[in-house]
């Protein structure tokens, strides 16, 4: 199936995403184990029908001072191009952090990259994903490996297997404006320049220690719960009518004050993302692109820290965003923006507005439920699995979180040179500490 050289107008987040890589690396992995061994033609021939599934991720970005275009390869570099390597080490884990933070060209070559890690020694691969995160949100990234690994096993049984070609124009957020009322479009511009100000006031208000360094020294650091932990987490929920996120975020919130200690009495936010797709009346499998985007959830935070009344501001924070924001929190302050002036000048005053807003706000982003019963290679299911979100800078704190099966894994790409990674544990394994404590606390307390 031959894959035209035509070009596409990148969407308004596509336009912000390629702003953002002046702020990060801007790419993604993915790692897990695989039971046996990786067929690395098969996984080369996977690689490319992906492509065809999720044809955004066979374009490369083409520069201009006017504007941006997505453009695709042409066909014959994709069938060509080595997606999948093989790095045979008696030390995967230091072969799995090289890859990590190997730094690659993607408007030289597609958007994705594979490196299969086998140690002589054992009976298992383990599988590192790397894509650039420019047309791609964290969702989107678990729904492309999905179908990647899909694609995979269906070559095993059929090599002529040729996947439904996807579409490459149903990912921009003006495709969930039908589902809008007008009220909606009222209460984003009111509560949008309300929140604004809000956002302004707090954006500084606190910063994870960190050291001041002129380089980058690009490292990661993965972090996983116990077994147990995520029980606790279910049985907190009943006790408090609490979701999921509210109780992770409330241990990163009260985490957070005990090893910065802020000033007191002041509002602090973090960034967070929630889920567009859930506006979604029928959602497709091909929409791998971008369309989750970000709240500021504010929350008052005093001396004397509770865990679950945090818990429960972060839940009234965030229910009001959401009531808030019907969807596209960037449209209303960045679209005019892109819309009206040539990309080289829009670009430049949204790079500033990001800079003042974003740059040390801390940030938490759920990339949800791993589905790793779907996602099987040689029949089992993928095991182990981590994911790591951009590294991003000047020095900023961006966690995210992913539960697979029962294990709840918090990662965070760091530079080296200006975080110490055991604050990063420590910020970690304090946040599984308190929500512990609050567990046993309230089965006492029921009882």
């Amino acid at each position: 199936m031959d894959i035209q050289t035509s070009t596409e107008r990148l969407t308004l987040l596509d336009k912000v995403n390629v702003c953002l890589q002046d702020f990060g690396d801007h790419v993604m992995h993915l790692v897990f184990d695989i039971e046996g061994q990786i067929n690395l033609d098969r996984m080369q021939r996977a690689v490319y029908l992906s492509l065809i599934q999720h044809p955004i991720m066979a374009q490369r970005l083409m520069p201009g001072w006017f504007r941006y275009r997505w453009q695709r390869w042409d066909n014959n570099r994709l069938e060509q191009f080595p997606y999948c390597d093989l790095l045979t080490t008696d030390t995967p884990e230091e072969c799995i952090h090289d890859f990590l933070i190997r730094e690659f060209d993607f408007q030289k070559q597609p958007m994705v990259k594979l490196a299969v890690i086998r140690s002589p020694n054992q009976e298992h691969d383990t599988l590192c994903v790397k894509v650039s995160c420019v047309p791609i949100d964290g969702r989107g990234f678990l729904i492309y490996c999905e179908s990647l690994l899909s694609i995979y096993e269906k070559l095993k049984y059929n090599p002529l297997f040729m996947p439904e070609k996807g579409n490459v124009k149903t990912r921009s957020t003006k495709d969930l404006i039908p589902y809008f009322s007008p009220i909606d479009a009222l209460k984003l511009v009111f509560f949008g320049l309300k929140n604004q100000l809000t956002d302004a006031r707090t954006a500084h208000n606190w910063a994870f220690p960190f050291r001041n360094h002129p380089k980058i020294k690009k490292s990661y650091y993965c972090y996983q719960f116990k077994e147990q932990t995520f029980s606790q987490v279910r049985g907190l929920r009943r006790l408090y009518n609490l979701t999921f996120n509210d109780i992770l975020l409330g241990a990163y919130y009260c985490a957070l004050q005990e090893i910065i200690q802020p000033t007191k009495n002041n509002l602090y936010c973090v960034l967070n993302t929630y889920d567009l797709r859930r506006q979604e009346l029928n959602p497709q499998f091909e929409r791998v692109a971008n369309y989750s985007s970000f709240v500021n959830s504010n929350v008052p935070l005093n001396e004397n820290v509770d865990f679950i009344a945090t818990c429960k501001q972060v839940k009234q924070a965030l229910d009001q965003r959401k009531a808030h924001y019907p969807g596209m929190t960037e449209g209303p302050f960045i679209l005019p923006l892109f819309s009206c002036l040539p990309f080289a000048i829009s670009s430049r005053a949204v790079k500033a507005l990001l800079k003042h807003r974003g740059e040390r706000i801390p940030v938490f982003t759920n990339v949800g439920i791993i589905p790793c019963e779907k996602m099987r290679i040689n029949g089992a299911p993928i095991s182990n699995v981590r994911p790591f979100a951009p590294l991003e800078f000047p020095p900023k704190l961006t966690v995210t979180l992913a539960t697979a099966g029962n294990t709840i894994t918090l990662s965070v790409g760091f530079s080296k040179n200006h975080f110490d990674e055991h604050k990063i544990h420590q910020l970690f394994s304090r946040m599984e500490t308190l929500i512990q404590k609050a567990h046993t606390n309230g089965i006492q307390a029921a009882a």
